[in-house]
């Protein structure tokens, strides 16, 4: 029964589908890093909100973590590349508080245009200060957007029915997508000398970090605003405080900060800033929407192994996870059968996919590749970390793709090279779901790929063979079926074996000693 850690608050109705699913469902209050250190190691998977931070520290000690499930859009406080590393999946739900985002973001803007708060402050105070809260309208003047994704294009779309031109700022939005928005796509820098308002909607990177910071505030025009419903850090807090306190710019709305909750604050005492503590995903529809489909999304994961809106792997739907289920047992065996085949420190490794594999995306294939090729050579590895790791141990990778073959719907080929030689093994499926090795440095053979497999390079000639099953039948090792191919008469032979049960590595030493025989090598897949 998987083991479900549930913090931040998550909806009720999420956790009922976990429980529904069979899952055990643990929940507790937002955690800090040590103490989410101490407790992880006993769940499959984790939710959390945005109060948690999943640092690598948690990470390390994640020894069952299979999936982390942010509930909402942003992951910038899950430690993707830590959790990659350690063969973890992290989902978020991307869609789910567009909403409630977007219209936050008006919100933010209208308080800011119109001074609500403090005009409803004043009147709280017993006041009634009509001409100190004199505001200004959104029609007809220009709002430039930075990130033009779900919540941006929303923004933009309800921007134009209130008669605005909209600027925005993406580095990877086409033109013509631009068009079909209908925006005017312009570069960070001319968005922010042209815009009336300025608000922010892309995800906190490297990129994006301090993106708006002192020398543009100096560019903006004396009475635009600017609204962060993103993320803490994109607008240099301290640059913008200056700003607003020098009076470069008229003003501006915040919900993010780089610290939350905000610790030294330097917006205190300023008049021209509306603050809200991360609200903009805090309705009860969102927190709905997003503590349900997280729920659903690590029941399939952890239940029939579809990846659904995956950060750090491509996502995978259930159908399509079942449909390439043979060719993913294919691949591990096949990844496994390499790296035990060849002898040597791995160099480099090259995957040919020929022919109709049936889907576009051989994302799943390779990685299924890897993590079997992986799995003899290192501790722990799975489909997520496998890429990362082959990088990390220095390994050259490549990838190629064909459009048939003459003889198979499909063959997968996989070279190795190492410091020592090179091999290139080549399998496919048989009836569309047994996996069979059809080929070895270029000779045809047919092969089940199961289980154990003794191969033997020997010359081409009468009695070998014999010899090799005498020596295998004297050491006590029961054959269930063999395999001989040439690429031509008299020259080299390639014998494969397949075994009951397992065989003594002594036993390779003898078929090395039986005359002809060139090499012999033991596969366990």
């Amino acid at each position: 029964m998987p083991r479900i850690l549930a913090l931040d608050g998550v909806s009720e109705e999420g956790i009922t589908i976990l429980r529904d699913a069979g899952f055990e469902v643990d929940i507790k209050p937002a955690q800090k890093p040590a103490e989410l250190a101490a407790i992880i190691g006993d769940y499959d998977g984790l939710i959390v909100r945005s109060a948690t931070k999943v640092t690598a520290e948690a990470i390390e000690k994640a020894g069952k973590l299979k999936v982390i499930g942010r509930a909402g859009a942003g992951t910038d406080n899950v430690d993707k590349d830590a959790s990659t590393k350690r063969g973890i999946i992290v989902m978020n739900v991307p869609g789910g508080n567009t909403i409630s985002t977007c219209e936050h973001t008006f919100a933010l803007l209208f308080s800011l245009c119109r001074n609500v708060p403090a005009a409803h402050q004043s009147m709280m105070e017993g006041r009634w200060d009509r001409k100190k809260f004199n505001g200004t309208e959104l029609a007809g003047k220009t709002i430039g957007i930075v990130g033009a994704g779900r919540i941006g294009g929303a923004v933009a779309k309800r921007a134009q029915a209130f008669e605005m031109k909209v600027l925005v700022f993406d580095p990877i939005l086409t033109k013509l997508k631009a068009e079909a928005l209908g925006v005017e796509l312009v570069s960070v820098d001319e968005l922010i000398e042209r815009s009336d308002f300025i608000t922010i909607h892309a995800p906190k990177s490297e990129k994006t970090n301090n993106l708006i910071r002192a020398e543009h505030f100096d560019k903006m025009k004396p009475n635009c605003r600017i609204v962060n419903c993103a993320r803490g850090g994109i607008v240099n807090e301290q640059d913008l405080a200056n700003a607003l306190r020098e009076k470069k710019i008229a003003g501006a709305a915040l919900d993010v900060y780089t610290s939350e909750p905000l610790e030294n604050n330097p917006f205190l005492g300023l008049d021209n800033i509306v603050t809200t503590p991360h609200l903009a995903a805090s309705t009860d529809e969102a927190q709905l929407t997003v503590s349900v489909d997280i729920a659903k999304q690590i029941v399939d994961y952890l239940t029939t192994g579809a990846v659904v809106n995956a950060v750090n792997v491509p996502s995978m739907d259930a159908e399509t996870a079942k449909q390439l289920q043979p060719s993913l047992v294919l691949a591990e065996r096949l990844g496994k059968f390499v790296s035990q085949y060849m002898d040597g420190r791995p160099t480099a490794l090259q995957i040919a996919y020929d022919g109709d594999l049936v889907v576009t995306d051989t994302y799943p294939i390779t990685a299924a590749i890897l993590t079997g090729f992986l799995a003899p050579l290192v501790e722990t590895v799975n489909a997520v970390s496998a890429p990362h790791l082959l990088k990390e141990y220095g390994i050259e990778f490549s990838e190629t793709r064909s459009a048939g073959h003459p003889d198979y719907a499909f063959q997968i080929r996989v070279k190795a090279v190492t410091d020592k030689e090179s091999h290139e093994i080549a399998a496919t499926l048989f009836n569309g779901k047994e996996p069979r090795i059809c080929g070895i440095d270029g000779t045809r053979v047919d092969v089940e790929l199961v289980s154990g497999m003794v191969v033997c390079t020997n010359e081409d000639k009468p009695m070998v063979l014999g010899r090799i099953a005498l020596t295998l039948g004297e050491a006590g090792v029961n054959i269930a079926n063999l395999a001989l191919g040439r690429k031509t008469a008299g020259g080299h032979a390639t014998t494969v074996i397949n075994i009951d049960g397992k065989m003594d590595r002594s036993v390779l030493e003898t078929l090395r000693k039986v005359p002809h025989v060139v090499e012999a090598r033991f596969v366990q897949v």
